[in-house]
């Protein structure tokens, strides 16, 4: 829906389901208005309601005609191709937390305890971020498809810009007060110490951070999904994990240096692959089969 320009609907799904699950948590958590008293089972059964009701919501308009059995291979070849790279960010996520949480547990469970806190803290930061790249994919794909080019350029441009000014209110909270942040969640005074330091450290990687997000995004737009695969690799296997266990080496302190180094170097990366974009010609993307091409 949303590579075809409806933003609304996921919209209206993502609050719906949201807001059954916030009233239905309560309900069900303590048997309120005559309903189970379920416990923590109660928060779970909640969640799965808001995400069925969400799923009602976009199949009301999800649902299509399939093709004809000889466009069918062709068109999921193709989507598969596209959403390729989104499948790898997604899967590398999780990858690379894994892999930084065994490295710090060699040094102790502090330390894996603060890195899950700046994960908590870096959603309320990055939700915005999330749904301004969800936003630019449309824009970008359809002026890419029309030759616009320029447009597609100055898309990135405001993309960055309203990343960066976003960032800057998360590197204020992470550079001035860590400390409350971190005592919002735990009181050991050995969590706090550590994710003071680290949360400090993190905070000068945002910034980067904005364009090696946002450039994988871009080249999955355009259809160049070998590039925005590349990014997403480069950023969370072959730079995460290796430079975090090579600088915990040095120390638990120079652990934390793993994350404006990884930003930084993949930015350079995508700056480079942004700086082969097409200023002029036609698009380099594969077209989808048509039912009167094929006739033809």
């Amino acid at each position: 829906m949303q590579a075809n320009g409806d933003m609304k609907t996921p919209m209206i799904a993502q609050i719906v389901g949201a807001i059954v699950n916030i009233v239905l948590d309560p309900l069900l958590i303590f048997g309120l208005l005559g309903l189970p008293r379920m416990g923590i089972a109660g928060a779970a059964v909640a969640t799965v309601i808001g995400q069925v009701c969400a799923a009602l919501v976009v199949l009301r308009k999800g649902i299509r005609k399939l093709p004809e059995k000889k466009f069918f291979v062709p068109y999921s070849l193709r989507i598969f191709q596209i959403g390729l790279p989104n499948i790898l960010m997604q899967s590398a996520y999780t990858i690379y937390i894994f892999g930084l949480n065994l490295v710090l547990k060699t040094f102790s469970d502090q330390a894996v305890t603060a890195l899950g806190l700046y994960y908590k803290w870096q959603t309320f930061f990055f939700i915005p971020l999330g749904a301004m790249q969800a936003c630019i994919v449309p824009v970008i794909s359809y002026n890419y498809a029309n030759c616009n080019f320029t447009r597609c350029k100055n898309t990135v441009r405001d993309a960055v810009v309203f990343g960066i000014v976003l960032m800057c209110i998360g590197v204020f909270c992470f550079e001035v007060i860590p400390e409350p942040l971190l005592r919002i969640f735990t009181k050991d005074e050995e969590v706090v110490r550590i994710g003071t330091y680290g949360f400090r450290w993190i905070g000068v990687s945002f910034f980067p951070m904005v364009t090696s997000l946002i450039f994988p995004v871009f080249f999955q737009a355009i259809g160049a999904g070998l590039k925005s695969s590349l990014l997403t690799i480069v950023r969370t296997v072959v730079l995460f994990v290796p430079l975090g266990y090579l600088f915990s080496r040095a120390g638990l302190e120079w652990f934390w240096l793993t994350f404006p180094v990884t930003e930084t170097l993949t930015t350079i990366v995508g700056l480079i692959f942004y700086r082969r974009f097409p200023k002029k010609g036609t698009p380099h993307y594969v077209h989808m089969p048509s039912e009167d091409s094929a006739a033809n």
